[in-house]
């Protein structure tokens, strides 16, 4: 597939994902368990420092998720997007600090709070398929970090969160689209 149809099939796959999400993300939110569905990997977290996110635009509500990490004494960090590089880059977040809204009204720390270098991520979708490609907001942000941190030195445990419903039979992907490790819904966890 070339570069061009593969943009325009994810352009057209993006509004149709969003329209959906923003229909069925009511009725999957009652059913909201990612904090329990976690649970058997919690222990491989140990001494990792992990960041999250803030839900936006009908993703799913991250806030028991975070909750636990917090509970657990995980260090937590939230993306955000450096207005003079755009690069994303993570800053720790105790739960508590104040939140502003960032380049794209996204949720985020303040400058003030520490940028750290989390090796667990948990990444927001559009959605994803059984293989762990995944399709986001087409900013390239995750993967362009994936690209840059994912080391010998600093292996990253991607995690993927969404709602089962964003399943489909197969992202359309190319050599920029760095794959998940884990997928985590309302539903289930499971390892790609």
């Amino acid at each position: 597939m070339s570069d061009l149809n593969n943009m325009l099939d994810k352009s057209a796959l993006r509004k149709f994902l969003l329209d959906r999400r923003k229909s069925n993300s009511n009725i999957n939110e009652a059913s909201n368990n990612l904090h329990i569905h976690i649970e058997p990997l919690i222990s491989s977290f140990d001494g990792k420092s992990i960041s999250i996110f803030q839900a936006y635009n009908n993703e799913i509500n991250t806030n028991d998720l975070i909750k636990l990490l917090i509970s657990k004494n995980f260090s937590i960090s939230l993306p955000c997007i450096n207005d003079e590089s755009d690069e994303m880059l993570f800053r720790e977040w105790n739960g508590t600090d104040q939140l502003i809204s960032g380049k794209y009204g996204i949720l985020e720390p303040n400058q003030k709070n520490k940028i750290v270098y989390p090796s667990v991520l948990f990444i927001p979708l559009l959605a994803f398929d059984e293989n762990g490609n995944r399709l986001g907001y087409g900013g390239g942000y995750y993967d362009k970090y994936i690209e840059a941190h994912d080391t010998e030195n600093m292996h990253l445990l991607k995690i993927g969160v969404g709602y089962s419903f964003q399943k489909i039979y197969e992202v359309p992907n190319n050599i920029n689209d760095k794959k998940l490790n884990w997928i985590l819904t309302e539903k289930y966890l499971y390892k790609v």
